[in-house]
């Protein structure tokens, strides 16, 4: 048996499912309980002159449903014993929303990404996505279909 190696996978795919209702369904799919790794959320992120201070992560993305080109990244930590380590999703400067599960490896057996993966795929509906290794995702569409292909 291969043992886990202490660094996560991160399977990420891109969807134009940039809702509250799918990102709701996301979060409760595969992290049903879960706490937000952020204490507030500002807007723009990172910056220091920022327009808007949001205090829950539902606050955010009922903001970022309805402006389809505002960026801005979100993390949530899985509190149940799990290979699924947490969730994120990216909401692309393009209009689309890039999903991801960070889960624990036996690289280079890769069978618990593989099954989270093909899961991932199968909520989404859409083929189009990656693992990676301790990498931060795609910052937009263009990007992120840049790394399918390699």
């Amino acid at each position: 048996m291969t043992d886990k190696k202490g660094y996560f996978a991160d399977c990420y795919v891109l969807t134009d499912k940039r809702t509250n209702e799918f990102v709701k369904s996301f979060l409760d799919n595969f992290v049903p309980n879960r706490l937000e790794s952020a204490d507030e959320y500002e807007v723009p992120q990172y910056s220091a002159n920022t327009t808007y201070n949001f205090k829950t992560a539902d606050e955010l993305i009922n903001y970022l449903s309805e402006n389809k080109n505002e960026k801005h990244t979100i993390y949530w930590r899985n509190t149940d014993k799990s290979d699924i380590r947490g969730a994120m999703c990216f909401y692309t400067n393009d209009g689309h929303l890039i999903i991801g599960l960070y889960c624990e490896t036996m690289y280079p057996n890769t069978a618990i990404e593989d099954k989270i993966m093909t899961e991932l795929k199968i909520f989404c509906n859409d083929s189009r996505g990656y693992i990676s290794y301790e990498e931060p995702a795609a910052n937009n569409t263009l990007e992120f279909l840049e790394r399918i292909k390699s």
